[in-house]
Formats: C-alpha cells, sequence, structure tokens
C-alpha cells in the first residue's frame, strides 16, 4: 500500500501517529518487558505514539502472517475500534507477510527493520548520513517493491500478458538500482576523501568507542576531549563518526572517536551501507565498549555489542568495557572501569588506561647519535614520545630512550639520510614490532 513509502512523520510534527505495537515471544519463551519498553521508545524516537500493545507466545514464526490468522483478525479488530492505522511489529517480516497483514488489518504494517531505517531517517541531519539512510531504505525497500502493486491487477493472464502494475513495477526497481548506483558513487566519493584524511593520522593510536544506542558515547567524547558534538537522551541521536585527539599526560596524543550506537537485530542494509563508517571501529587499536551500568539489562546489551563487533570484523581488537552513569543510584556491576561522563567520576583512570595502552603500543628504543640538531630533536619528539634525553657534555653525543610512533625501520631510515654515527636499539624486553 501506498503508506509503505513515508513511515512516520518527523518528531516535530504536533501530532505523532499512533501505532499498535506486536511483540511474539518464539520457541516459547515469555515476553520479555526490557523488550516492550525498547520498542516503545524506538517509536517514540521514530516520531510516533505506542497507545496499545498485543503480544503472544509462540513455537515458531507462522509462514503466512508471523502471528497466525486469528492473532491477526485480533490486532485488525483492535486497530478498528482504537481508530489506528498503524501496526509495528517486533520482528522482521518478509515481503508476503506484510502483505497480508496490511490486508487483513487495512493499516500500514511496519517491522523492526523498517522501524529503525525510520528513526535513522529522522535523526539524519548531514548530508553525509541522509544519503546512507537513503541507501539503506532503498535497499531495504527494492524487493518489497510488488507489495506496493497490489492494488494493480493484470489485464489478462498467460505466457506474454503484461499489465499495468506489472510495467509500473519494473520502472520503480530500475530507477531504484539507478538511484541506488548513484548513491553509492556519492559515498564512495564521500570515503575516499574520509581515507585520506585518515592517512593523515598515520601512526597515531586510534581509540573507537562502541556501544548500545543511548549508552553515553558521545557524552564521553565531550568530556575526553571537549569535542562539543550533539548529545541528547535519544536512541540513535549520533550517526556520523567524530573523532578528536586526546592529548594525553605523557605528552602523547590519540585520535578518539565516535560512531553510531547499535542495538539487537541491526538492520543488514544499514551495516552494508555504513560500513565505511564502521571502518572507524575495525580500525582501531582499542576499543571502548561503553556500557550503561545503570541499566538492568545492561549484561544482554553488552553481549549485543560483542555480537555485532563480530559481524563487523572488530572482534579481535583490543578492548575494556567501561561501565558509564556510575553516578547514578540504580548503577551496579560496574566492573573495573566505572565512570561517568556527566560528573567527570572514573575519567582520569579512564585516560590512565589508554595511555598505558598507549605505551605498550609503541616500539620503544634507546637512540645514540653523535651530533644531534635542534631540527632532528624536533622530529624526534615529534614522530616518538621521548622517555628521557641526555647528552655527554664531553663528547656531544646524545643518548634518547623514545616509543616510535611508526616503527624503527621509520625512525633508522631518517637517522641515515641525515647522520653517519648513530644506533638504534630496542629496549630489553620490547618486542620490536613493526619493521
Amino acid at each position: 500500500m501506498s503508506g509503505n513509502q513515508t513511515i512516520f512523520r518527523t518528531v516535530t510534527d504536533e501530532v505523532l501517529e499512533r501505532v499498535l505495537l506486536v511483540s511474539v515471544a518464539l520457541n516459547g519463551r515469555d515476553p520479555e518487558s526490557s523488550g516492550a519498553a525498547e520498542m516503545i521508545r524506538l517509536v517514540e524516537s521514530a516520531g510516533g505514539e505506542a497507545v496499545h500493545q498485543i503480544s503472544q507466545k509462540r513455537n515458531r514464526p507462522d509462514a503466512g502472517y508471523f502471528v497466525g490468522r486469528g492473532k491477526a483478525e485480533e490486532i485488525a479488530a483492535e486497530t478498528e475500534s482504537l481508530g489506528l492505522t498503524t501496526v509495528v511489529f517486533n520482528h522482521n517480516l518478509s515481503p508476503g507477510q506484510v502483505n497480508r497483514l496490511e490486508e487483513i488489518t487495512k493499516c500500514k504494517v511496519i517491522d523492526r527493520t523498517e522501524l529503525i531505517l525510520a528513526i535513522f531517517a529522522v535523526q539524519a541531519r548531514t548530508p553525509q548520513a541522509k544519503l546512507r539512510i537513503e541507501l539503506a531504505q532503498l535497499g531495504y525497500m527494492l524487493p518489497r517493491l510488488s507489495g506496493m502493486w497490489h492494488h494493480l491487477d493484470r489485464l489478462g493472464a498467460g505466457i506474454g500478458t503484461r499489465g499495468p502494475g506489472e510495467t509500473q513495477l519494473e520502472v520503480d526497481r530500475r530507477r531504484a538500482r539507478t538511484r541506488m548506483s548513484s548513491l553509492e558513487k556519492k559515498l564512495e566519493a564521500i570515503d575516499t576523501g574520509a581515507k585520506v584524511r585518515h592517512s593523515r593520522r598515520e601512526g597515531m593510536f586510534s581509540v573507537a568507542m562502541a556501544g548500545y544506542t543511548n549508552a553515553g558515547k558521545s557524552t564521553l567524547l565531550n568530556r575526553l576531549c571537549d569535542a562539543g558534538v550533539h548529545s541528547e537522551d535519544r536512541l540513535f541521536a549520533t550517526l556520523d563518526t567524530t573523532s578528536r585527539k586526546l592529548e594525553l599526560p605523557d605528552g602523547g596524543s590519540v585520535i578518539v572517536s565516535d560512531t553510531v550506537g547499535f542495538i539487537e537485530k541491526l538492520p543488514r542494509s544499514l551495516l552494508s551501507s555504513f560500513r565505511s563508517t564502521l571502518d572507524v571501529v575495525r580500525e582501531a587499536d582499542l576499543i571502548l565498549l561503553v556500557a550503561d551500568a545503570a541499566d538492568p539489562d545492561r549484561l544482554i546489551k553488552v553481549s549485543t555489542v560483542t555480537e555485532t563487533l563480530e559481524k563487523i570484523d572488530a572482534g579481535s581488537i583490543d578492548r575494556i568495557t567501561v561501565w558509564n552513569k556510575c553516578d547514578l543510584p540504580e548503577a551496579s556491576g560496574s566492573g573495573e572501569m566505572a565512570i561517568s561522563a556527566l560528573t567527570g567520576e572514573g575519567i582520569d583512570k579512564l585516560i590512565e588506561f589508554v595511555q598505558k595502552k598507549r605505551r605498550e603500543a609503541l616500539d620503544w628504543c634507546r637512540v645514540k647519535v653523535d651530533i644531534c640538531d635542534g631540527e632532528l630533536e624536533y622530529w624526534i619528539r615529534t614522530n616518538s614520545i621521548v622517555d628521557s634525553f641526555t647528552r655527554d657534555d664531553n663528547s656531544g653525543v646524545v643518548e634518547i630512550v623514545c616509543g616510535v610512533y611508526l616503527g624503527l625501520n621509520h625512525l633508522r631510515k631518517k637517522l641515515g639520510r641525515q647522520l653517519s654515527g648513530w644506533s638504534v636499539e630496542p629496549v630489553p624486553g620490547v618486542r620490536e614490532g613493526r619493521q
């Protein structure tokens, strides 16, 4: 039905779209109250209002209606009595299931993926985010276009018969694929520029923040780096990657990046459209898995984030769970790294941990040079963390203990081009690292 083309109105509208929520507990399990509460927040974030909920227990989804014919008729009766025009399922539905549910309920039926896509569309602020969302929505809608034309009948039946519905469907599919190709080219150009900017930061230790949506990642970035990025108590408030430099107490610095939050059953089309954005996480040296210590379902959500990191090939990257919002009275199970991005509690400990990991990642060595002028000293201090710098007053020989950003061969090439008398030896007990 044509209503599928507009999912929800924006959250700035005076009248919110009133919806019926449907949740099914599969495999005989009881419906989860936490899942229902999250769905209500998702609907609100998309610009809707959940006015009624229906739940069901099933061993497996019904092939035709997901909930079964009888429950579908019950949903239709509820929507009619309440005067609702939208039904939202906390599950992913097949195109056929959506079509049959819309026929029996005479309502617009939205599944979990379409709902999350709607939220992303509402929250997108930058041109890049809007392009990525449009690409994800087109990828989701393409196999469902046929259902949007079920009100147009064929003119006849049999081989070679073509009707207006089929013709329009083919046109729409071609237009959708053409638009998707155009979006992919635009995003490829944007991503190329991002890679160029990333290459300029080569050698800097990269810290990526990952976590369930609304865990407080943007607030933490603002606390660490005075970033001034947008943050609010809303699901998926941040869609674009924001990177800032964090100066460490030992004189070094790292790049800290905040990106889109995760959620249970995050749509594959979004993971695909945001793949370059998530490269920040995949290419990080350290991941801060930010979790809400006051959330009663914190362990389940941490597990969801961990599974998502595995899906995007970031599961093997060194990470630590950072339990945020420890200032709240309901916070518990905060573990070894408990902080409050809002009040600043525990931030110094977190920075010390990042600095420790940064130092462990460097290639530490002892450098001896016969002559060290100001230009060479500046280069060494710019490209490494210097722990000690001593000069023999009699011979003029300089000895430096430092951790090199880009590896010892990078340092050796620099010295070899400028000096004849020099040596570089790895500090005992520290592997040489990059070559």
